[in-house]
């Protein structure tokens, strides 16, 4: 027995394929395993007593050459969540059917979680033939094989066995080392990704998780975060097959001694690269019913299983196989993931699928569907494309997260994020009708603040950089945008109508308010802007040459000057006189020092 972080467990060595059990209680799953690896995979005393496995069991054997770990999972109805938890992560099934009982309900139903995991690569191993005599065998194994017609089991060899007397063995390990042989290499440069699935305390070492790697590589020393609380957590060291490694891989069986600064993670959390991971309630999944059942029932308790963890979740039918899961708390989700819904109720699985988004899009129909399926068959790339088109813009964070690092081919960047180049179309469209629009209202001024621009659009400024740097019709003016081309220069019959109102200003400096002139709005804030008019409080301005006079006239008065000093040197009003004294003051023409003021710089 190898001891691991001061206890005895098994560990999956480096590279190390797993095979899960599955089947119906007591048919020998767990008996079977231990005369496969000489390992008794019972840990728990009330298994023991009990004779059925209640969690997850492991061991290891050198099969052929070939290292190889089993998780062996219950078979008990009231124990189906950690049947579901022990599957989902596998390089390869072994079914296991009594020879003296037959397919059973649980027989069934783990071929359903199988089935809908598209597990392809497994064995049926058919137990205790030497409790029947040939033609039983006979028989169940043609109903195995009637069973499996038209699911992902169906290819699988069948292997009949006998654990007490080592009869079939042989071609057993053979058939399990064929079928993980067929297995594709694995893909290690995904951020780091495994659901746990035991978390103890050992004195001595402190909290230790175990789990099978299912993305990337984590290695001892590493900052991970534990989802969905996306609390922080260190890598203190690692162990696999009874040995400490400073790194484990994708598909490496693993246990985890780590640093938690608050909560200890615990049995279906996550534990991640910080910042891979998207946590959601609502999620977009394509769903297909068991195949026993015509659909997915329209009611129920329904559980939603990902990874090591369950939740109760509502569904809704959108389209087909296109369903709403809002899930009663949050869980970590990505792209692709694969699903179990199970019904309290029913007490049985009632469909499977996988997850197409975590963050749905304004609207759901039947075309998103169709288009975000389309891509569970393409790579993480694509997948990001997808996702990007369905939004129209998408956070970079969130994209690289829900796509375990896509990057998508056929969208625009900004900073934080990327658009679709429909979307850039079609904000495009609508910021001209905008500006055009904002032109005919205000023909002076230089174009729409880009602000309210951005505001009217529902969009960042940062994307609107991107509409306008690739639209030919719009261009930026400091801080506005108009339409390319367009003058905002006052026409001959404005100007003329100012150079009556300036003429009539210049006679004096006792000017009329400033909403009282004989201009109109957009008129008086062109002039404004241009410099021909000087604005000095809310409703006084002064011609720009007026403002010259001003400025050198003020020399001539003494130091201590008081306002009526100034308003008798420059035949104004008081309510014109007091504004533009504190408009010297501010502008550092003029020094106050109690009622008197004194000129800077003379």
């Amino acid at each position: 027995m190898t001891t691991t972080f001061g206890r005895p467990f098994w560990l999956r060595s480096a590279d190390m394929p797993i095979v899960a059990t599955a089947g119906h209680v007591d048919h020998g799953k767990s008996t079977l395993v231990e005369a496969l690896t000489g390992t008794d995979p019972d840990r728990l005393r009330e298994e023991k007593e009990r004779g059925l496995t209640i969690d997850l069991g492991f061991a290891w054997a050198d099969i052929d050459g070939h290292d190889v770990g089993f998780v062996d999972v219950p078979g008990h109805e009231r124990f189906i969540k950690n049947m579901l938890a022990g599957v989902g992560a596998v390089d390869c099934a072994l079914l296991v059917v009594a020879a003296d009982s037959g397919w059973m309900p649980q027989t069934e139903e783990h071929a359903a979680v199988l089935d809908l995991l598209d597990i392809r690569r497994g064995v049926v191993a058919i137990s205790r033939i030497d409790l029947v005599d040939d033609d039983t065998l006979e028989l169940t194994t043609l109903e195995i094989l009637d069973e499996v017609a038209g699911t992902a089991l169906e290819t699988w060899p069948v292997i009949a066995v006998s654990a007490p007397t080592g009869a079939g063995l042989d071609r057993l390990r053979s058939a399990i080392v064929e079928s993980l042989e067929a297995a594709p290499p694995p893909m290690r440069d995904a951020p780091a990704r495994l659901w746990i699935d035991r978390s103890f305390t050992i004195a001595g070492s402190g909290q230790v998780v175990t789990g099978t790697v299912t993305d990337g590589t984590i290695v001892g020393g590493d900052d991970l975060s534990v989802y969905p609380a996306d609390r922080a957590v260190r890598v203190r060291s690692l162990q696999h097959h009874g040995a400490e490694v400073d790194r484990v891989r994708m598909g490496d069986r693993t246990a985890i001694d780590v640093v938690a600064a608050q909560h200890a993670p615990e049995r279906g959390d996550l534990i991640a690269a910080p910042g891979s991971v998207d946590v959601s309630r609502r999620l977009l999944a394509v769903l297909l019913p068991t195949r026993h059942l015509d659909e997915i029932p329209r009611k129920g308790a329904f559980h939603l299983h990902i990874g090591t963890t369950s939740r109760s979740v509502r569904l809704r039918r959108i389209d087909g196989a296109g369903f709403l899961l809002e899930v009663d708390e949050p869980v970590p989700a990505a792209f692709g993931d694969r699903i179990i819904i199970r019904d309290a109720g029913r007490k049985a699985v009632v469909g499977g699928g996988r997850i197409i988004d975590t963050r749905l899009p304004g609207t759901v129909d039947p075309s998103v569907i169709d288009r975000l399926t389309a891509a569970l068959d393409g790579d993480t790339d694509e997948r990001a494309s997808v996702l990007v088109d369905v939004h129209g813009v998408v956070t970079e964070a969130w994209v690289r997260a829900t796509t375990r690092g896509g990057v998508p081919h056929r969208a625009l960047a900004y900073p934080g994020g990327w658009v679709s180049q429909s979307l850039v179309k079609t904000l495009a469209g609508s910021a001209n009708q905008l500006v055009s629009e904002y032109h005919d209202q205000h023909p002076t001024r230089a174009g729409m603040p880009k602000a309210e621009l951005a505001s009217r659009l529902d969009v960042e400024s940062a994307l609107l950089d991107v509409v306008v740097d690739l639209d030919d019709d719009l261009e930026e003016r400091t801080g506005a945008v108009g339409i390319a081309g367009f003058s905002n220069e006052l026409g001959e019959d404005e100007e003329r109508r100012w150079d009556m109102v300036r003429k009539d200003m210049e006679r004096g400096f006792d000017v009329p308010r400033l909403r009282s002139l004989d201009l109109p709005p957009e008129t008086l804030h062109f002039l404004l802007r241009r410099g021909d008019l000087v604005r000095i409080a809310d409703d006084l301005a002064f011609t720009a040459k007026q403002v010259e006079i001003i400025d050198e006239r003020v020399k001539e008065l003494p130091d201590g000057f008081t306002v009526a000093d100034f308003r008798d040197h420059f035949s104004m009003a008081r309510r014109q006189a007091v504004p533009t004294l504190e408009w010297l003051d501010a502008t550092g023409r003029t020094r106050r020092s109690g009622d008197g003021r004194s000129v800077r710089n003379r």
